[in-house]
């Protein structure tokens, strides 16, 4: 039996043992369905929308140890190429608003964003603030701020890469930027346009179905001030590649420098359904070269729509928390080791025994639908193209997939924003779904189409689809 073999079968018996011991402490809490919030604009009316920025870069760069987030583990921060911001957006509608956050790094467990939102509490309930949102860039040139990529600790198991100091600085500088935002709020409309970038996206892995569309929510102010826009793109900003260890937010900074460098305008960029999906090739080995082009692209793209349609006042949210089967015993000895933040429960289903809490936003801004997903899902799950049997990796069919996120809400231009709330890890299609017969979550494997199964190694398990799937099926019924 191979090292990876031994290692798989210990962990996995750590955690189930964990989950025993999770029962002993009785069952877990019921969840209550939330039910929708609405704010109701008048005809005719405006939103009214505001906009803050903050650079997250330490002071201590060069002194102290920063571990890059993405690739390896203990690869330790060198230099900047460029800083790591968090920007903030509030939408209103009447008597109340949203807010969501866009931030350059890879992820934020949902503690973390339980945790902004605690420090908020007075001002939500001041503002009659409905929502608060923070959706991560998933740059993997960043500093980490989940904790998988600290120094190796024990075999595959990494220390916690999260520097305390830095963490609180990031979240601090997401509080304010918030705050700032509704303070910077104006009256004006709000637009929903698109175009196709077919260039910027490339295949990590088939099966698959990428999306190539550019969604963009645009804020025109009524006073002429600075227009504010949110676009959602479905690709990794894993540009600069393994070897980086400079800190950068990749693509999305360059996408948006090139937009301010034709006109003046609040940017914000979000992830779509990422897992497994990369930016484009462009022709070139330089990985600066190609980072700096895939931002540059997509920047001419979003600056070239001209399909905007206005959207009419009136905010939707339905916030609903569920629970997660964990079947990775790797994550889940991370979890319990403390170098990941989890909300953990027992769990009837699954193969540990143990789930975490996450959670599901929908958002619906005049007439346009909006689900913010936990983590990185492959595109076929949110907006269809699964592989058939033929050229599934399991052999199995489509049917024993749920139906795409896109059929669940009836809108084929439904926006998936990745990585936001939380970070759940990779969301792939039960049909593609496919573990090392003897290493399971550690070793690499193909197919047998070659396909590389690296995606499952860092998923929840392969119940994650069907569970999000479920959840957002009951949240339409109710929305």
């Amino acid at each position: 039996m191979s090292i990876l073999s031994l290692a798989a079968s210990g962990v996995r018996k750590i955690a189930v043992r964990s989950g025993k011991k999770l029962k002993k402490r009785g069952p877990a809490p019921a969840i209550p369905e939330a039910q929708p919030v609405r704010l109701h604009g008048t005809p005719g009316g405006n939103y009214t929308v505001g906009f803050a920025s903050r650079k997250t870069m330490p002071d201590d760069i060069n002194a102290k140890k920063y571990w890059m987030a993405g690739f390896k583990t203990g690869n330790r921060v060198t230099g900047v190429n460029d800083p790591m911001t968090v920007s903030a957006i509030w939408i209103g509608c009447g008597d109340g608003g949203i807010l969501l956050v866009s931030a350059d790094c890879i992820g934020l467990s949902r503690c973390e964003v339980k945790r902004v939102r605690d420090s908020l509490a007075d001002f939500s309930k001041r503002s009659n603030c409905v929502s608060i949102n923070i959706s991560c860039s998933h740059t993997h040139a960043g500093i980490d701020t989940l904790g998988y990529w600290g120094k190796a600790k024990v075999g595959p198991i990494p220390s916690d890469g999260k520097d305390p100091a830095f963490m609180d600085m990031f979240l601090k500088s997401i509080q304010d930027a918030c705050v700032e935002a509704y303070e910077n709020r104006r009256e004006g409309e709000l637009y929903m346009g698109s175009a196709r970038v077919p260039e910027a996206v490339s295949e990590g892995r088939k099966p698959t179905a990428p999306r190539d569309v550019l969604g963009r929510i645009r804020f025109v102010p009524g006073d002429g001030s600075a227009e504010t826009w949110l676009l959602n793109f479905g690709a990794h900003p894993n540009t600069l590649g393994g070897k980086n260890s400079n800190v950068s937010a990749d693509y999305p900074y360059y996408l948006r420098k090139k937009i301010n460098e034709t006109r003046e305008t609040n940017v914000l960029f979000t992830a779509g359904a990422i897992a497994s999906i990369n930016a484009g090739g462009y022709g070139s080995g330089d990985r600066f070269e190609r980072t700096v082009l895939q931002g540059e692209t997509l920047a001419a793209a979003a600056l070239s729509i001209d399909n905007d349609e206005e959207l009419e006042p009136g905010i939707t949210v339905l916030c609903q928390p569920y629970y997660s089967p964990i079947d990775n015993g790797v994550l889940a000895l991370m979890g319990l080791l403390g170098i990941i933040n989890a909300e953990k429960y027992p769990c009837d289903q699954g193969d540990l025994g143990v789930a975490l809490q996450s959670e599901l936003t929908y958002i619906r801004l005049g007439k346009q639908q909006i689900l913010l997903l936990p983590g990185e899902m492959k595109p076929e799950l949110a907006h269809g193209g699964y592989a058939p049997a033929e050229t599934s990796a399991t052999g199995l069919g489509a049917e024993v997939n749920p139906p795409p996120l896109c059929g669940i809400a009836g809108d084929e231009n439904l926006l998936v924003f990745g990585v936001t709330n939380d970070m759940t890890g990779y969301i792939i299609a039960p049909n593609d779904f496919m573990l090392h017969e003897t290493e399971p979550y550690l070793g690499k494997h193909k197919d047998r189409n070659g396909a590389n199964h690296y995606h499952e190694t860092n998923s929840l398990g392969y119940l994650t689809a069907e569970t999000i799937a479920d959840t957002f099926g009951k949240m339409m019924g109710r929305v």
